[in-house]
């Protein structure tokens, strides 16, 4: 899946066919190592996606997370 509207609270991420409101799962980014986030779905929009709250439990995947972040806008995406 694709994402845009990356933050440290949530993200946006692009679905054919996105889940409902009120559905959570646990989400898995492949960076050096992997992270781990604990997603909520906010918000739907048919046929493009669904913006989702976001949590990181594990500290070592917390650094890993907003160092991804820092990364991103310091290159404008």
């Amino acid at each position: 899946a694709s994402t845009r509207d990356i933050s440290t609270s949530g993200m946006f991420i692009e679905a054919v066919d996105p889940l409902w409101v009120g559905a959570s799962f646990t989400a898995r980014l492949t960076l050096d190592r992997p992270v781990r986030l604990e997603c909520l779905v906010k918000r739907v929009e048919p046929g493009h996606g669904m913006g989702v709250s976001v949590v990181v439990s594990e500290s070592e995947s917390q650094k890993l997370y907003e160092g991804l972040l820092s990364l991103l806008s310091n290159t404008g995406s």
